[in-house]
């Protein structure tokens, strides 16, 4: 977990270095653990690779990264809504698309969050991890 919010610091830091606010969409794959139970590990691993891939490309190349089985969140700087909604509208298709490839039935869901200079990295994983929670109850 260390190295993942390091390398997440890293990347937030040198983006704010360059002046660019981050941005953080993240994507809930409701579905995509179907594919732990009806295949294995691996399976999932390799969508939730493949997913990745498909939001780094819609976002225009951005790092990505995966928080538990069902969500990925892409770093985004200085989004504007029009951008983001046309995003948002093209992962709406292409994720459920790409989620019958591997025989998973996929409802993806989308939220952004903005970056908190004072609460900084730790206070975007503890909004995921409440996300995370409430989603769960």
């Amino acid at each position: 977990m260390d190295d993942f919010r390091s390398q997440l610091t890293a990347y937030v830091d040198a983006m704010l270095a360059a002046g660019v606010r981050p941005v953080f969409l993240v994507v809930d794959l409701a579905g995509a653990s179907a594919l732990r139970r009806a295949h294995d590990a691996d399976m999932l691993d390799r969508f939730r690779e493949t997913a990745a891939g498909a939001v780094s490309n819609a976002a225009g190349g951005c790092e990505t990264f995966t928080y538990g089985d069902e969500r990925l969140v892409a770093v985004l700087g200085d989004v504007d809504r029009l951008r983001s909604f046309a995003m948002v509208e093209k992962l709406q298709r292409v994720l459920p698309l790409l989620a019958q490839s591997f025989d998973c039935p996929l409802h993806p869901d989308f939220d952004f969050i903005e970056y908190d200079e004072r609460t900084g990295v730790s206070g975007l994983i503890g909004q995921l991890a409440r996300q995370l929670k409430h989603d769960a109850a």
